[in-house]
């Protein structure tokens, strides 16, 4: 999973010219926290109560890289 999602990071700056690219999960979902730190993402904060599923509130993680970022590391 780490590997697509490098992939998709990178043709977002490559092919789309993103400045920057963010991804969220629910805080229990540890293994997609892993997946993002992994794949060169920064942990930016929680998101108190940002999603209402399954009958109640969750907190959301949120996740970014941008595009220097991306190419700093890309070329180190």
């Amino acid at each position: 999973m780490t590997e697509a999602t490098k992939e998709i990071i990178k043709f977002g700056f490559k092919k789309m010219n993103l400045a920057r690219i963010e991804a969220k999960s629910m805080a229990e979902n540890i293994g997609s926290q892993r997946v993002m730190e992994k794949a060169g993402m920064t942990f930016e904060g929680t998101i108190r109560k940002g999603m209402f599923t399954k009958g109640r509130h969750r907190d959301i993680k949120l996740y970014s890289i941008l595009d220097e970022e991306f190419f700093y590391k890309i070329n180190s």
